[in-house]
């Protein structure tokens, strides 16, 4: 039995540390979504917070980059704020991902009952403003790496 529970952890570690690569998806379309209705939940997440007034701490190099850093960061919580998950952004990425991402999936790695909204929104933090702040600077830079040269 012991050496049955070494194997769900590990397997539960792999789920964990395994990533979609964003290298097939459709990055106007994504683009788009973003521009038309994720950039909107951002901003109403910030809810007046200037997202200049957190320094900006996370980069990336090119649109695959960025997709995996947006993800990373609107899925896994930081200490002190809610889980992302639950929010309209949050719920818009992932919707968004899987059309435009033939493969990806984060229902593997994601309790589906996270994604479920509850009436009483948890209090939004600074450390909350601050990885929402984080997500509306990686989206520009991937918006970025899509302008025609």
């Amino acid at each position: 039995e012991e050496d049955f529970f070494r194997k769900i952890f590990i397997l539960q570690l792999a789920g964990l540390v395994l990533t979609y690569n964003f290298t097939d998806c459709d990055f106007e379309k994504i683009k788009q979504k973003y521009q038309k209705t994720i950039y909107n939940d951002l901003k109403e997440y910030m809810n007046g917070a200037k997202s200049t007034q957190f320094n900006s701490t996370v980069s990336c190099n090119n649109k695959s980059d960025c997709l995996a850093e947006i993800e990373r960061l609107t899925f896994s919580a930081p200490r002190g704020c809610a889980p992302l998950a639950r929010e309209a952004f949050a719920l818009r990425t992932r919707a968004t991902f899987a059309l435009q991402c033939p493969g990806y999936s984060r229902t593997q790695t994601n309790n589906t009952q996270a994604a479920k909204k509850t009436k009483e929104r948890e209090i939004t933090t600074k450390k909350c403003l601050e990885q929402v702040s984080q997500l509306l600077g990686l989206w520009g830079r991937f918006c970025r790496t899509l302008w025609k040269r």
